[in-house]
């Protein structure tokens, strides 16, 4: 007799076992809540940028003193669901060339101790370095006359990065590459591109060397072929109507360089779209 109520008692608990599983799996208000939690622990998230390099993470142009890229690529994260906090150190210095970067580097605690404890750096680097040559041979520039700059600057840029990561192994690290500022307006001047492209060739290789670590393209921001029929457009308008003197809508006005408020944001939204592809 016992033994009869035993197995009817376990047979009810299969049962109800079975049709409480089956309620787990088929109730939509419980899988919300699950889903809820999950996105609940991911926003208590919290990121940690350090941007370091020269004027373009200094954010020199940017006619709002607003710091450039650094805080509108902060601002978009923060948009998202997965932070609840983003964090950002600039070390930005106008220019500073690859060489005068590693050495603030070196002989800095504090950028040290904050890329030892980043999730993210971004670096901009190599643009100083190429004007420091130009400014050298001026007139008699050749493309062979930035052979051992680029040399000097492959080298800068290798320390810079094994250094980061013996800080930070975990580190995720952004580059931005260089800019041609006057390709839009002299596109007939190949010599300078072709350095600029050869220079961010070079960058490129040496980033997909490390681990981590993302090379972000600026020509596309910048002189891309696809955008001068917009850019060509927009110094048009502005020609036609008052007659001032035509800007690249991106650049900086008073030294047609750097970017303004509006190129920057560019170099924001893509550093973005980097690293929500992570």
């Amino acid at each position: 007799m016992k033994k009869g109520r035993l197995i009817v008692i376990v047979f009810l608990f299969l049962i109800i076992g079975s049709i409480f599983i089956a309620t787990l799996l088929t109730n939509p208000f419980q899988s919300n809540l699950s889903n809820n939690d999950k996105n609940t622990e991911i926003k208590k998230e919290s990121l940690h940028i350090v941007a370091i390099g020269d004027s373009l993470t200094e954010g020199i142009g940017d006619a709002t003193k607003g710091g450039g890229y650094v805080p509108i690529v902060a601002d978009l994260l923060e948009e998202t669901d997965v932070y609840k906090e983003v964090t950002t150190s600039n070390y930005g210095k106008n220019g500073d060339r690859s060489d005068q970067v590693l050495k603030r580097f070196h002989e800095s605690k504090s950028i040290q101790e904050d890329i030892a404890s980043a999730n993210i750096v971004v670096l901009t680097v190599g643009g100083n370095d190429i004007i420091k040559t130009f400014k050298q041979v001026f007139l008699t520039a050749t493309e062979e006359s930035f052979i051992l700059p680029e040399k000097a600057y492959q080298v800068n840029l290798r320390a810079l990065l094994a250094d980061f990561k013996k800080l930070n192994p975990k580190l995720e690290v952004y580059v931005f590459g260089v800019y041609n500022p006057y390709y839009v307006y002299f596109p007939e001047i190949t010599e300078m591109q072709n350095i600029v492209d050869k220079w961010n060739k070079t960058t490129q290789e040496i980033v997909n060397e490390t681990d981590n670590a993302t090379f972000i393209s600026t020509v596309d921001l910048f002189n891309p072929t696809i955008k001068q029929d917009e850019v060509k457009n927009i110094l048009m308008d502005e020609e036609n109507s008052d007659g001032s003197e035509i800007n690249n809508p991106y650049l900086y006005e008073k030294d047609l360089f750097h970017p303004n408020k509006a190129g920057y944001e560019l170099m924001g939204e893509v550093l973005f779209q980097a690293i929500e592809a992570e």
